[in-house]
Formats: structure tokens, C-alpha cells, sequence
């Protein structure tokens, strides 16, 4: 294979060297851009070795588009692995950016939490961080709930807070109750309160799911 030889002319005769094999010392001599690269089925190769590809100018995350990558070392939080069985371990965080997984199968999951701390005179609770918050009132408050899932999505939080009851609370507007009315909260102690949403965040619908929580006496 020639030095330098263009990945656009690669691709355009058809993706296939004549062996059928891309290796790693082959891709060393091809010039490519992120856009060509993404083009490619694949690709066995560290991300080290990817990186120095004449004229690459893409990003790490470009690289995660290619179907077979090994991970290089800094780069190992950004690729996924796998092992000889065939399972695949990710090192860092996978953007699903809003598409869909299909049919996953969960075993020991979580879902993201924040501690807030004391709320203030006015807190945000975002979706788009975490989907379980603990707060404690520590003085009368507004909340606001930002960015929940699109309209036709379900989607919503619970809400862990101490001493709700102890000062007023203000929830949005968009909060409907069951029978319209807001719970009288716990003045000292432990309650949890669960939202949801399907229709972006217009309406929210609120449920106690337990007031002043605490061991049995």
C-alpha cells in the first residue's frame, strides 16, 4: 500500500483492502478526516495508533463511532472493551443523547442521585442531572423542576426532603395533586414525594409515596 494513500479513495473503491484486512500499519498510512473515518467497519487498532493518522483532526469521541476499537491508556474512560467471552465493559460514560436502547435486560442498576443539601429560598430541581434528590427545607421556598423528558415520554423524580413541614413550600404551577391539594408535610423528619410527567413537563403529577419516615419504634 502506497504512503499516504487517501481513506476517501479507500472508501470509494469499496472499503476492502485487497486481503480484506485493515491492519493497523495499513492504517498508519492512510490519510483521513472524522467524517471518512466514521465510514469504516471494523477497525482493530489502540486509540494511540488511531490518533496518528496523517491529517485526523476529529475528536476521541469521533474514534467511539468505529464498531471495533481497543482502548489506548488516557483514552481508556472513553472506549469500550471486550473481553475474550465477548462481554463488553464501557470505561466512562455513555451518551445515549436522547435515542433509544431497546429490549436491555438490567441487572444491578441505579439511578442518578443528588444530595442537595439545605434548599435555600429557591431550589431547581433538574431532571437532566438526576432523577432522585434529598434536600432539607431550611427556610420557606420555591421550586422549580427543569428539563424533563420530551412530551410523549415518561419520566419524572422522587423527592426525599426533611422538615418539609417546618416551612412553606411553593411547587409550580404545573403540579396537579391527588384531590388538589398539597400534603401537609413532616415538620421534623422524613417524607418522600414522587412527580412524573408525560407530557413535557406542562402537567406533573404528585405523589406521597411516604410521610415521616423513620425505623420502627
Amino acid at each position: 500500500m502506497s504512503k499516504a494513500r487517501d481513506l476517501a479513495d479507500f472508501v470509494a473503491a469499496g472499503g476492502q483492502l485487497a486481503d480484506g484486512v485493515i491492519n493497523v500499519s495499513e492504517i498508519g498510512d492512510l490519510t483521513a478526516t472524522a467524517a471518512e473515518l466514521n465510514t469504516l467497519d471494523g477497525i482493530t487498532a489502540t486509540v494511540g495508533e488511531l490518533n496518528t493518522l496523517d491529517g485526523y483532526t476529529g475528536a476521541v469521541a469521533d474514534l467511539n463511532r468505529l464498531d471495533v476499537t481497543t482502548e489506548g491508556t488516557s483514552e481508556a474512560s472513553k472506549v469500550v472493551t471486550a473481553d475474550s467471552s465477548g462481554d463488553i465493559t464501557l470505561g466512562g460514560t455513555l451518551s445515549m443523547a436522547d435515542n433509544v436502547l431497546s429490549r436491555p435486560v438490567l441487572e444491578d442498576y441505579a439511578i442518578q442521585g443528588s444530595a442537595i443539601g439545605n434548599t435555600g429560598s429557591a431550589q431547581t430541581f433538574d431532571l437532566s442531572s438526576a432523577n432522585f434528590f434529598s434536600a432539607t427545607l431550611d427556610q420557606a421556598c420555591t421550586f422549580t423542576f427543569s428539563n424533563p423528558p420530551a412530551s410523549g415520554d415518561f419520566g419524572g423524580f422522587v423527592l426525599e426532603l426533611t422538615n418539609g413541614g417546618a416551612f412553606a413550600i411553593t411547587y409550580p404551577l404545573s403540579v396537579d395533586f391527588v384531590g388538589g391539594t398539597a400534603p401537609t408535610l413532616t415538620t421534623s423528619g422524613v417524607d418522600q414525594l414522587v412527580f412524573t410527567t408525560r407530557d413535557g413537563g406542562t402537567t406533573y403529577f404528585g405523589f406521597v409515596a411516604g410521610l415521616d419516615i423513620k425505623s420502627p419504634a
